[in-house]
Parts: structure tokens; C-alpha cells; sequence
């Protein structure tokens, strides 16, 4: 392993942290392809940080000091990503009172970041490969192409190949896109990474600066440690900003927000369950937990005597109870023992 990614264990390297051998490997692959041209297809599912791998290769390639100009695919109007892309002339349609520059143009000497590449319309597909075969560049309503010197990297959060069986994406297009593909693991198979991503959270986020929340429990980080991440890093930080709200004192995180890790363990498929019959590892300790407490309430009316027999802080027990099963306070299941905890 090259000595500059082993610095990547806990400390920055281009905006990305890890301790993870897998993660270690691409980042590796990436300070030794940064800096040949050829096109590189990023792979990950939404929130694994695709843009900050494009980022460090443009950042470690000879063409760091021009431009690199991102473009979020999904979000480009199906009429309008022809123009975005390529650009228009004065005059090429109502409405282009000028001319204007696509982001390829605007890329020229730097890299281009086509984020979400699959969800490019058939229509604008053919134009893109057009592009990468020949680095030519028809604004619309222009007679002539503009050579343009641009490195793409693009990214897609699907399978490419099931995409282009789906027929979502052009073969084609794939085989000019993917001259190198990287495939970057999930959250859930790193999970390691947790305790340099939650550092570098309490470290970059203003509102944990604004209410100096500085760290988690140990108790918190081994929550966040058994969950599945269905959103990867980006989930991990949105579950962090929502808790630090109401759950941190003294500068620390005493408490997440469980109504959002529910929603993180639920949004995952359980599909080693529909193939084998056995649930998730982590699926059939949940449904074992929700026995525990349920019997725990039954045999036990006092919150305190519940919290010590299960080694539980009250304030974490409760929580727990209040989403074990929501429907039961409306009947009015809970003692006030248990509201006082709050």
C-alpha cells in the first residue's frame, strides 16, 4: 500500500477517511490512474462519497489547476440537458437571446463530473457518446464543432450492467464511460470507518460547532455501529445533525434520534432472508431486542427497576419502549414512571 494512502487512517486525504481496507484499495487505485486521462465510471450506491473520489482525481491529475465542473444528471430537465451539456447559439431557439457555453465547453483543460450519468433521456444518451468518441463539442444551432480537452468521470448509483439490461443505459455509452470503473463499498461493509466519520462530522458541521458538540457516547457509537446505512455517509450525517439537537449535553452526544435509525434499519431490504430463509444477522437481533423489552414492560411496571435489570441509562430504555411499538401510548400503556424520565 502506497504511503500516501496509508496516511488516509485518520487523517484527511482529499476530504475522504478511512481505516477500511476495501476503501484503502480504491484510493489507491485512484493516486495511480489520476494522472492518464482515461474515463473512469464511479460505482456506488447514494451518499459513499462518488463525488469526493472525482474530486481527488482531479485534484491528483495534471489537470488540477483548470476547472472541474460537476453536473447532476438527475437534475437536468430532459428538454434542457442537450443545452446544459452542449450549450446553444444565439438565435438556436426561443428564448436564446445568446450565445451560451455547455459544461463541457466550461470544463476545458479540467475534468468533467457527470454525477448520475444513467439518468441522462435516451435522446441525449447518443450526443454524450458522440462526445467521448470524438471530443467534439455542437452547440446547438452551430455549424461548426469546438474541439474540446476534457477529461470525463462519471458516476452512476446502480448497477451499470443491470442498467443496460434494463435498457436505462447504452451499451455503448457504458464501454466509453467505464475505460476504468471503481466500485466503492457501502457504509455497512466498512463500518470500521464510523468512529473517522464521526470525527470529521464534529469537526466540519456548523451546527455541532454552533452547540460545541464535540463526540459521541459509548454507548451512541455502538449504535451507530449496528446499523445497516442504507444512505452510507450521508445518512450517517444526517442522523448525527437531527440527534445533536435534542440528545447531546456537556459537548457530547448523548442520545440518537431512533425514530430516524428505525427508518435506516427499515428502508433495508432484509434479500439474504428472501433467498436463503434466514434473516440478516442484525434483522434477527432486532426482532429479538423487541421481545426482550416486550417482556421486560410486562414483568416490570417501574421505569428504574427496567433500566437496572436491562444495564440501560433510563433515558435510553425509554426511548427504546417509545419505539418499540407507538400504537401502545395511545392506550396509555406507559406509566408516568416512564415520562420521567424525559
Amino acid at each position: 500500500m502506497n504511503g500516501d494512502v496509508q496516511a488516509v487512517r485518520g487523517a484527511r486525504w482529499h476530504g475522504i477517511r478511512t481505516c477500511s481496507r476495501r476503501m484503502q484499495d480504491v484510493l489507491d487505485v485512484v493516486r495511480r490512474i489520476a494522472e492518464f486521462d482515461i474515463p473512469v465510471l464511479i460505482c456506488g450506491e447514494t451518499g459513499t462519497g462518488k463525488e469526493l473520489i472525482a474530486r481527488a482525481l482531479h485534484a491528483l491529475s495534471r489537470r488540477h489547476a483548470a476547472p472541474m465542473v460537476t453536473v447532476n444528471c438527475a437534475a437536468l430537465p430532459e428538454h434542457l440537458a442537450e443545452s446544459e451539456l452542449f450549450g446553444h447559439e444565439r438565435g438556436a431557439f426561443t428564448g436564446a437571446d445568446r450565445t451560451m457555453l455547455g459544461r463541457a465547453e466550461a470544463a476545458a483543460g479540467g475534468t468533467l463530473f457527470l454525477d448520475e450519468v444513467n439518468s441522462l433521456s435516451c435522446g441525449v444518451q447518443p450526443k454524450l457518446l458522440r462526445f467521448l468518441e470524438h471530443r467534439e463539442v455542437s452547440r446547438i444551432g452551430q455549424v461548426r464543432p469546438s474541439v474540446v480537452d476534457v477529461r470525463v468521470v462519471s458516476a452512476c448509483n446502480a448497477d451499470p450492467g443491470r442498467l443496460v439490461m434494463d435498457g436505462q443505459l447504452r451499451r455503448d455509452l457504458l464501454e466509453r464511460l467505464a475505460g476504468l470503473r471503481l466500485d466503492i463499498p457501502p457504509l455497512r461493509d466498512r463500518l470500521e470507518d464510523i468512529p473517522l466519520l464521526v470525527a470529521q462530522f464534529f469537526e466540519q458541521d456548523p451546527l455541532a460547532n454552533h452547540l460545541g458538540v464535540t463526540r459521541v457516547s459509548s454507548d451512541v457509537q455502538r449504535r451507530l455501529e449496528q446499523c445497516e446505512w442504507p444512505g452510507n455517509v450521508r445518512e450517517l450525517w444526517n442522523v448525527l445533525r437531527r440527534s445533536i439537537v435534542l440528545g447531546a449535553r456537556d459537548g457530547i452526544l448523548l442520545e440518537l434520534d431512533e425514530t430516524s435509525l428505525e427508518a435506516s434499519v427499515t428502508e433495508r431490504r432484509d434479500v439474504v432472508a428472501v433467498t436463503t430463509g434466514l434473516p440478516r444477522f442484525r434483522v434477527w437481533t432486532k426482532e429479538r431486542e423487541r421481545e426482550y423489552l416486550q417482556e421486560l414492560v410486562r414483568r416490570y411496571p417501574k421505569a428504574s427497576e427496567r433500566a437496572n435489570l436491562a444495564g440501560l441509562p433510563e433515558r435510553t430504555l425509554y426511548r427504546k419502549l417509545q419505539n418499540l411499538e407507538p400504537q401502545r401510548r395511545c392506550r396509555g400503556d406507559f406509566a408516568a414512571s416512564d415520562r420521567s424520565v424525559v
